[in-house]
């Protein structure tokens, strides 16, 4: 067969930022850890996570509280994140993560040209959420799989496309093909790609259970002779792109370069559920030719590899004839899946395998594909020019090497993805910044309440000591000055890592301001300038505006990696694991808190018998507030403690259909003849207040 190669015919684009909620990792760094370590992170399914109609193996690949989340964080009353898809929930912090990963400020986003591409392919909430038929208005787009992307779009004010794809098991690499032909296209100057997927019912994994998809052994065997099916897994990632050139002029880091990608379908080459040698054959080649690399310059290929025995040996046979077999003599490609450690976590899947590539890239090493011992029976491996990588192993890589990610779906839609590392070039420095000269460093920190800026601390303390002695201490408080700040905030000031580790210790045991000892004797009055931006920065936010970079002199460059804003979550219940009529688990317990409790509805004959009783104005003024503040309480499901009485509710994020809910119950309980107008005619909460006083005053005296 022909190799078709030569130039490039897709700008590169640069993997900026990245986030996951993978089996056994609750972010990248932690998955990197995994990953070089050998750990298989498949077990036992959580309790209350599998129904009684069961008749698998019992373990599986699982995220911890998939029902946890911080809707106070995303402006999501209670009630509407009590009917809110987990998975969209996790989309949400996802990528907010991916963004503060990239160092990107929030704000910075709103109406940028931004698009949202989104992978997923399962309805578990969905179909639990109507079966059980206690329906809620909030359900509608709590539960419609469009906003897996809107939501996020809406969230950052994002102007450029938003969508969601679901190919089956490729989605969420088809979404970034999507995302890279859009970039190619003009239609966006960035993107969030992501992948979510979560195992919430039982009849789902029985379905599987039926067609022998599942490993009787409950592990991924990929490309082994042992291969008996796959072990459902679950969770999500997201990353940030750019076009290298934008990426550059941003003094980003970079992961990794997307250099190529193509999408295929078997196209009736054979049964519906199986897969087509010919048509993986065209994907690879065809990402390949719009790289413009050869199959030499592959240094290792992110299999699909399921660990089934229908499907191995197809993919194993159309990678050896598109890349093992014009291979140089014993330089066979390796090979490997992420799905012996996490298992097959179908619509994230390939999010997950491209997370993983980006991350060997980052650390120069190939990790062990693990569960493997010998080919299948017929497969030659070796023949085919291919290598299964067996052991953790460093490995250079060069600018000219790249490596593939292939996903394939069911039906048969395929993909591939070619990436490379960023040349040693493009690795130039930030802006200068005010909290980081030759003197020392100022690391800004932030969070929404106190608690978050000390778990913020102690992430960044731990995560200092995993680094050790080549931390990057002007680097790292470059980076956490470009992210968002919040309202409670510290600062650490010093100049090597035992000084910013003496800090760190003292934030996360509740100081705000933290200046080592050591630094303040060894710069003197020269150190001035960096206490003074520490202060600025704790009692005001301000961290300066980041000058040019003189030439010839290297500024801070940013550092990935880092601890991510600390969200509060709290426990929303998952549906039963099961269609059967059946009681709503309770959660067990753990450092996450349960969702607050509804606030009772105030009594309609309270109200006015306490109005009647109040003596002066500043009394029933209270009174009124207090009671306006109850009932939009109860139809949001819980308190709102953020709630500004002086702040249109709609720039709090209430919707039209809450604030007819909202009229509708006061007037029930005032027993006044409200307009259809008032919450728009009066938007907040102290002109209504105003204005239901006067309406008591006209009709009580």
């Amino acid at each position: 067969m022909s190799h078709p190669t030569g130039e490039a015919l897709m700008a590169p684009v640069a993997v900026v930022g990245m986030s996951c909620r993978f089996p056994g990792a609750s972010d990248p760094s932690r998955f990197w850890e995994n990953l070089a370590s050998g750990a298989e992170d498949v077990g036992p399914i959580p309790e209350g996570r599998e129904g009684p109609s069961s008749k698998g193996p019992g373990r599986a690949g699982s995220i911890e509280h998939p029902d946890a989340f911080d809707a106070g964080f995303f402006g999501i009353s209670q009630r509407e994140a009590r009917y809110m898809d987990p998975q969209q929930r996790l989309m949400l912090e996802l990528a907010w993560e991916s963004v503060e990963d990239a160092a990107i400020r929030a704000g910075d986003l709103q109406g940028a040209r931004w698009g949202v591409f989104v992978g997923a392919c399962s309805d578990d909430f969905r179909t639990s959420y109507l079966a059980a038929g206690a329906l809620d208005r909030y359900g509608h787009t709590g539960t419609s799989r469009c906003m897996l992307a809107n939501r996020v779009s809406h969230h950052f004010g994002l102007r450029g496309p938003s969508e969601v794809v679901d190919s089956g098991q490729s989605s969420s690499l088809t979404a970034l093909h999507r995302a890279l032909s859009s970039l190619r296209l003009g239609e966006c100057d960035a993107a969030l790609v992501g992948g979510v997927h979560l195992n919430l019912l039982q009849e789902a994994t029985d379905q599987i259970q039926l067609w022998g998809g599942l490993s009787p052994d409950g592990r991924c065997h990929t490309f082994d002779t042992c291969a008996n099916g796959y072990v459902r897994g679950e969770g999500g990632g997201c990353v940030v792109l750019k076009p290298l050139a934008a990426a550059r002029r941003d003094g980003d880091h970079v992961y990794g370069v997307v250099r190529g990608s193509a999408v295929s379908n078997d196209g009736g080459r054979g049964g519906l559920g199986v897969p087509s040698q010919e048509a993986q054959y065209e994907a690879v080649t065809e990402a390949l030719r719009t790289a413009g690399a050869r199959p030499g310059d592959l240094a290792y290929v992110e299999l699909h590899g399921t660990g089934t025995p229908v499907g191995d040996p197809v993919e194993a046979r159309a990678l050896g004839a598109a890349v093992g077999l014009d291979r140089p003599e014993g330089e066979p490609l390796p090979v490997g899946s992420v799905k012996t450690n996490v298992g097959h976590l179908e619509s994230a899947a390939g999010i997950a395998g491209f997370i993983k590539a980006c991350l060997m890239l980052e650390h120069g090493a190939l990790p062990a594909s693990l569960n493997f011992t010998a080919p299948p029976p017929g497969v030659d491996l070796a023949g085919l020019g291919l290598r299964v990588v067996q052991k953790h192993e460093e490995r250079a890589f060069g600018t000219a090497d790249v490596l593939g990610v292939s996903s394939f779906g069911m039906g048969g839609t395929n993909v591939h993805v070619v990436l490379g590392p960023a040349p040693v070039a493009e690795r130039i420095p930030v802006s200068a910044t005010p909290v980081a000269d030759a003197h020392g460093a100022v690391w800004c920190l932030s969070g929404r309440s106190p608690e978050g800026v000390r778990e913020l601390a102690q992430a960044l303390l731990d995560e200092l000591d995993l680094r050790g002695a080549g931390a990057d201490i002007q680097g790292i408080a470059a980076t956490l000055a470009r992210r968002t700040h919040w309202e409670h905030r510290a600062a650490v000031v010093g100049a090597s890592r035992e000084q910013i580790r003496e800090g760190l210790g003292k934030v996360a045991a509740g100081h705000g301001f933290a200046v080592s000892g050591g630094w303040a004797a060894a710069v003197g009055a020269d150190g001035a300038h960096l206490v003074r931006a520490a202060s600025d920065y704790v009692h005001a936010g301000d961290v300066g505006t980041p000058a040019a970079v003189p030439a010839g002199v290297r500024g801070p460059s940013t550092v990935p990696g880092l601890p991510t804003h600390r969200f509060q979550r709290e426990r929303f219940p998952l549906p039963p694991p099961t269609l059967a009529p059946a009681a709503v688990p309770t959660p067990s317990p753990s450092s996450v808190e349960p969702a607050g409790q509804p606030v009772p509805e105030p009594d309609e004959a309270s109200y006015p018998r306490a109005w009647d009783a109040a003596t002066t104005r500043d009394e029933r003024f209270w009174l009124t507030q207090v009671l306006l503040e109850r009932v939009l309480a109860h139809i949001q499901g819980g308190s709102m403690p953020d709630l500004d009485p002086e702040v249109p509710l709609t720039d709090l994020g209430i919707d039209s259909l809450t604030l007819v809910e909202f009229l509708d119950r006061l007037t029930a309980v005032t027993g006044l003849p409200l307009s259809e107008t008032f919450v728009f005619d009066h938007p907040t909460i102290t002109e209504m207040t105003e204005c239901v006083n006067k309406e008591m005053e006209s009709r009580h005296g």
